[in-house]
């Protein structure tokens, strides 16, 4: 079952050209129904809608997306529209990954979910032994005043399987190559794997146009770095860094960060988000 959206083959053939700098984000939000107590959904989505708010990012993708949790951050944050699906039947059921885009700047000329599995196309799959179905939702935004285009894709690793990650790994880097087509792309979001994880080496591993590099540690290629906390509020993040923006050659990063913001003592979610100010190569 292909989830894919063509919306005009004069945007999908756009060159890039030069345009506004790109803010992109890869939060995790922690899916809504699960009884998290003082840290339960209610009581933190307009934590998380404002953070979302104050990133000020022109693309977020967001993992463990509930539906309903979608619903309410873009009723919160009017700016986005989203593009994505749920993992479980390939519409509304479960968790999803979704790309929320600035629908002021951006029109989406093609879009898609796959799942990381070995039948990619076929909704609700899981081949790999991973303990959740898993996918990876991409989208080609043309920007609207500078007809730049480029592509998203947006993704959450099993947590438990590393061989599930290891293939995950690929199947991403052999389906972006296939969509790309020459167009600069961001891989992005919760890897649920440490920078040092075979998984994550792959994905760092190509070379060419498609060599990705991992924004935050161009910039800081030594700083403390760590995106989970399980909402501990005595926690950093540690040094575990398993959120990722990644960016492939055509793009400058010109800034980066890691959002450790609290809200009465408690963060907004269990992960942090991470972000990257990007901008075409010269």
């Amino acid at each position: 079952m292909v989830r894919v959206l063509i919306l005009g083959l004069l945007f999908v053939l756009a060159p890039a050209r030069a345009s506004e700098p790109l803010r992109v984000a890869s939060f995790n939000i922690r899916f809504g129904s699960a009884s998290d107590g003082p840290d339960r959904w209610e009581l933190r989505a307009d934590k998380v809608a404002t953070t979302i708010g104050d990133l000020d990012a022109d693309v977020v993708g967001l993992q463990e997306a509930l539906p309903f949790q979608i619903r309410e951050l873009l009723e919160a944050c009017p700016r986005y529209a989203a593009t994505g699906v749920s993992r479980e039947d390939g519409r509304t059921d479960g968790e999803a990954s979704p790309i929320l885009y600035d629908r002021t700047r951006f029109t989406v000329a093609a879009a898609g979910t796959f799942w990381l599995s070995g039948t990619p196309d076929e909704a609700g799959t899981n081949t790999w032994g991973a303990a959740c179905n898993r996918v990876c939702s991409w989208a080609r935004l043309v920007d609207l005043d500078s007809g730049t285009a480029f592509v998203v894709l947006n993704t959450h690793w099993d947590h438990v399987s590393q061989p599930a990650r290891e293939r995950s790994a690929g199947l991403i880097l052999a389906r972006a190559e296939a969509l790309v087509a020459g167009d600069p792309f961001v891989v992005m979001g919760d890897m649920n794997a440490d920078e040092d994880n075979p998984a994550i080496e792959a994905m760092l591993g190509g070379t060419g146009p498609m060599r990705l590099v991992d924004t935050f540690r161009s910039v800081h290629p030594n700083e403390r770095a760590g995106t989970f906390t399980g909402f501990r509020t005595d926690s950093d993040g540690g040094t575990r860094k398993i959120d990722y923006v990644l960016a492939s050659p055509a793009w400058r990063v010109m800034d980066v960060g890691i959002d450790r913001r609290t809200f009465g003592g408690r963060y907004p979610s269990d992960h942090f988000p991470v972000w990257a100010q990007l901008s075409i190569s010269d």
